[in-house]
C-alpha cells in the first residue's frame, strides 16, 4: 500500500496489524482519484473520510494538495497510526477524529465537498442509516459529492446514486443529494 500521486508520491505505508482496517487497494484507490480529478481541483477541496482505517484514502488526498482533511475512525489504534505517518511526512491539512462515524455526522455542522465513507462489509444497517443520514442533512457543498466503498455484492438502491464503478469485491458508488438548505 503507497500513496499514489502528489507531495508525497510513492510513500510506502508501514506494515501493521490492524485486522479491523481493511485499506483501498492501489488499484481501486488510483482509479477513484482519477474520477475525482476530472471533477475537482484538489487544492479547492474539503473532505472527509469517514471510517478511516489506516489512512489510505485520507493521505492520499492530502498528498494530492486538498485543502482540508479531517479522518475520523473508532479505533485508537488507527488513529496512532494516521497520526504517526502525518508526523513522518509533515503533513499540516490534516484532522484527526475519534469517534464513531454516524456519532460525528449527528454533531458536526461542517459542510464537505467530498465525504469517502469505507465501512465494514458486514455493515449493513449502519450503511443505510449513513446513506439516509446523508441524505437529509445539509453535509456537501452544492457540487459534493458523497463516495461509499462497499462489497459488490451488496446492492444500493437510493435515488441519489448517480453512478457504481465496480473494482473486483469492492466497487464505489457516487451519490449527489439534494441541497435543499442552500
Amino acid at each position: 500500500m503507497r500513496i499514489i500521486s502528489g507531495t508525497y508520491k510513492g510513500f510506502r505505508f508501514p506494515n501493521r496489524n490492524m485486522p479491523h482496517a481493511r485499506p483501498t487497494t492501489d488499484r481501486a484507490k488510483e482509479a477513484l482519484f482519477n474520477i475525482l480529478g476530472q471533477r475537482f481541483y484538489y487544492e479547492d477541496i474539503h473532505v472527509l473520510d469517514l471510517y478511516s482505517g489506516m489512512g489510505s484514502v485520507a493521505l492520499e488526498f492530502c498528498s494530492r494538495g486538498a485543502k482540508y482533511v479531517t479522518a475520523i475512525d473508532n479505533h485508537r489504534k488507527s488513529l496512532d497510526y494516521i497520526k504517526e505517518i502525518t508526523i513522518e511526512l509533515n503533513i499540516k491539512n490534516l484532522s484527526i477524529k475519534l469517534s464513531k462515524s454516524l456519532i460525528y455526522l449527528k454533531k458536526t455542522t461542517k459542510q464537505f465537498d467530498v465525504i469517502f465513507a469505507d465501512p465494514p462489509y458486514n455493515a449493513n444497517r449502519e450503511i443505510d442509516e449513513l446513506i439516509q443520514l446523508l441524505s437529509k442533512r445539509n453535509y456537501l457543498t452544492s457540487e459534493g459529492v458523497f463516495i461509499l466503498e462497499h462489497q459488490t455484492m451488496k446492492q444500493i438502491n437510493h435515488p441519489a446514486l448517480v453512478e457504481s464503478r465496480n473494482y473486483g469485491q469492492s466497487t464505489f458508488s457516487f451519490f449527489k443529494f439534494a441541497n435543499e438548505h442552500e
